[in-house]
């Protein structure tokens, strides 16, 4: 018998893993753990969008940050300044990006590590850089960016909230949930009666599965990247592990 699964990603962002899983005849719950909010457009924020074309290098750290910062260039730019070129944290996100016909370099290793190994972030002496990102979160990139001779900037395009559930209204038995943030990850530990012990987490980074190590799930499983394909391949795995 298969366990149940939970999707925790921010609404609209499970429902394609969630009929992959139905169809194999997994029982799936979406309840999103964290809530995107669209920050306020700044003069600030304007500028910087008004001022693509002074960037050599532009990177978008989710999928959020394409939805919010594409919408954004899109209202100034009828057509993308030719010397750019555009990067994203993984495979899922440089996807997205086609359907403003860009095409994005990204690193096979979803996450910040594999941005920077890059061939087209190494030698960044003098290279202006804009990173696409919510408010907040890792300092990791723009930081070894900066310590690699680039100016870096921010353009923060959307807010993170966390989403809280009195009752999931999920069997009691032992849960496959799936987490591809570390916010997500914390969200999950503070639900309302959700025992980390009865849970087999899936952790869709190496970082999000060393923040998880002391949070006492029942066991911890690293899908080695955020995308659909490797989110489905662990929690098929896992299942098979279940009925070896």
């Amino acid at each position: 018998m298969k366990r149940p699964v939970v999707l925790t990603r921010p609404a609209g962002e499970n429902e394609a893993l969630a009929a992959r899983l139905e169809a194999d005849g997994f029982e799936v719950f979406i309840r999103p753990l964290i809530e995107l909010l669209d920050l306020e457009v700044t003069p600030q924020t304007r500028e910087t969008v008004m001022n693509l074309d002074s960037y050599d290098r532009v990177i978008f750290v989710s999928k959020a940050a394409v939805k919010t910062g594409m919408t954004l260039f899109d209202r100034y730019w009828p057509v993308w300044p030719a010397a750019v070129t555009w990067l994203s944290v993984g495979g899922g996100t440089a996807e997205l990006l086609k359907d403003w016909d860009i095409d994005a370099r990204y690193p096979i290793q979803a996450g910040s590590e594999g941005l920077l190994a890059l061939s087209a972030l190494t030698d960044v002496g003098n290279l202006n850089v804009l990173i696409v990102r919510g408010r907040g979160g890792r300092e990791l990139l723009a930081e070894t960016l900066r310590a690699r001779g680039a100016v870096v900037d921010y353009l923060e395009t959307y807010g993170r909230e966390p989403v809280k559930y009195n009752d999931w209204n999920i069997s009691q038995a032992p849960l496959i949930v799936v987490a591809t943030s570390v916010e997500i990850m914390e969200c999950l530990t503070q639900q309302a009666g959700v025992k980390p012990e009865n849970i087999d987490l899936i952790a869709a980074s190496t970082r999000i599965a060393e923040a998880a190590t002391r949070c006492g799930f029942g066991s911890l499983t690293n899908a080695g990247g955020a995308s659909e394909q490797a989110l489905y391949d662990a929690v098929t795995a896992l299942q098979q592990l279940d009925q070896s």
